[in-house]
Parts: structure tokens; C-alpha cells; sequence
């Protein structure tokens, strides 16, 4: 029993230990986001600019590495439906047609969803090459 104790404080123990590190972890991560968002807002104020207007690709010479560039109204961003959502989506779709089938039924919500899911907004992915 006095084990069994000891062994349940130990591991308890350990829990707070790595959980205090995953908490300090997730705030530098946090901080981290918000810096990056910060300089992509002024990346973005800059590819706005006539000279940029063409860029798609940007190249770091340092590590290789290269930062696409989407800019606004060019993509969709990622998106969900609730079940509320779909449902509507769904009686909007039935109500709008007699000869109702699944691929029709598909684009209606994808069509949906890519008109109300268009960026107004610039993008930037940076793609690191793999290293050998």
C-alpha cells in the first residue's frame, strides 16, 4: 500500500512537471504567432506595392528555403460545416430542385461554402527544403 502511495505522488509529480513545461511551451508558441503575424501584415502592406504586384514566390538564399505568396481573392481559406450549417445547406438544395442527386448535391455546397470562404486577405507558407 505505502508503495503504491509513493509510486502515485511520484507519477502525480512528473504530470506537473511536464505539464508546466508544455504550459510555458505553448505560451512562447503563442508569442511566436503573434510576432509572425506582425511581420506578415507588413509583408503583406509590401507585396501590395506596383513593383510587387507579380510576386508568387519568394527565395531565401540562407537556408533555401522559399515563401509562396497567395494573395487576396486568389483561395479559399479551410473550412467546416456545423450541423446546423449543413442542414440548411441541405433543405436550400432540396427545396431549389426536383431531380435532387448526390454529386449536384455536393457542388451546391461547395460552391456554398467557396463564395463565402474566399480570402480577402494576402497568405504567406514558408516551405523549408528537406534536409539529406
Amino acid at each position: 500500500m505505502e508503495e503504491a502511495i509513493s509510486d502515485l505522488r511520484r507519477c502525480v509529480k512528473q504530470y506537473r512537471e511536464v505539464d508546466d513545461k508544455l504550459r510555458n511551451l505553448n505560451r512562447e508558441v503563442f508569442d511566436k504567432r503573434e510576432a509572425r503575424k506582425i511581420v506578415e501584415m507588413e509583408l503583406a502592406d509590401l507585396m501590395k506595392v506596383d513593383q510587387f504586384v507579380n510576386f508568387r514566390k519568394l527565395k531565401i538564399e540562407e537556408d533555401g528555403s522559399t515563401i509562396t505568396v497567395q494573395r487576396p481573392h486568389e483561395w479559399t481559406k479551410p473550412w467546416s460545416l456545423s450541423k446546423k450549417d449543413l442542414k440548411d445547406l441541405l433543405e436550400r438544395y432540396f427545396n431549389s430542385t426536383n431531380f435532387a442527386n448526390a454529386e449536384k448535391c455536393l457542388e451546391f455546397i461547395l460552391e456554398a461554402q467557396k463564395t463565402k470562404l474566399t480570402s480577402t486577405e494576402f497568405s504567406f507558407t514558408r516551405i523549408v527544403p528537406e534536409e539529406d
